[in-house]
């Protein structure tokens, strides 16, 4: 009997994938987190994976990655709850075989795990145009929505403490509004999610105010040569615009 392995943290989504799975003869694993599911693919080795992407500590990116550079068998597919192109070619460069929308259909899966693996980790230009989604989806995530200073809190928590900072996802491209403290905590999460892969983005700068600009000296992004971060913004000041984002990494104002 083949056996599926399902990593997802929220239950009722396990339950029915289990069920979906067991309806057709299979046995399943589970686990709520991607520790757990990494260590149950390597104890089990299942036929199939299917993976949340977003999964608390530990994303489903880095479950695929992991599990690929150990075992080369299983078909890894990853599931979420919108399609986005950055996410999709992501998942198929770190070691994944597909990348579905919820709720899984069992034609859809058979059709998956009947595909031969893609033995690629990075994609060519051709086979990154040929994943584009029509229309193309677009995300919006807010870091940092606060003026002047950071303001971390309970008084702050239901829309965070962090100066502005906001991360838009369109048609395969990452784009950010402004550098305030919160793009700290979104350069760690794309450390996390693209790994030893390249990240290209935009950052937009709407002006050099200090709340615009103070998380730029702490995005880790900026500091991996295989990155490309183009910057555009209005020059505004009299220094210029490239004079002023240089000077807040000198001595006197940083370490």
């Amino acid at each position: 009997m083949p056996t599926a392995l399902l990593i997802e943290d929220d239950a009722e989504s396990r339950k029915r994938m289990a069920r979906l799975f067991a309806q057709h003869g299979w046995q399943t694993v589970e686990a709520e987190d991607g520790a757990a599911g990494i260590d149950l693919a390597f104890a089990h080795r299942p036929s199939v994976v299917i993976c949340d992407l977003l999964l608390p500590r530990i994303s489903g990116l880095q479950v695929c990655r992991a599990i690929r550079e150990k075992l080369d068998t299983p078909k890894i597919i990853i599931v979420a709850g919108r399609i986005y192109d950055i996410d999709r070619k992501a998942v198929l460069e770190a070691g994944g075989d597909d990348y579905f929308v919820k709720p899984l259909t069992w034609k859809k899966l058979l059709a998956a795990m009947k595909r031969p693996r893609l033995r690629i980790r990075r994609l060519t230009p051709r086979q990154s145009r040929s994943l584009k989604v029509h229309p193309p989806s677009t995300r919006i995530k807010f870091w940092g929505v606060r003026g002047s200073i950071p303001v971390p809190g309970h008084s702050t928590i239901g829309y965070g403490g962090n100066t502005t900072c906001v991360e838009v996802r369109t048609d395969g491209d990452i784009i950010i509004l402004d550098a305030g403290s919160g793009i700290r905590e979104l350069g760690l999460a794309l450390e996390r999610e693209f790994g030893s892969a390249p990240i290209s983005l935009t950052l937009l700068l709407t002006h050099t105010h200090w709340d615009h600009i103070q998380g730029l000296p702490f995005f880790l992004p900026a500091y991996k040569a295989k990155n490309s971060i183009k910057v555009l913004g209005y020059e505004g000041a009299r220094a210029g615009l490239a004079t002023i984002l240089a000077a807040q990494m000198e001595v006197p104002f940083s370490l």
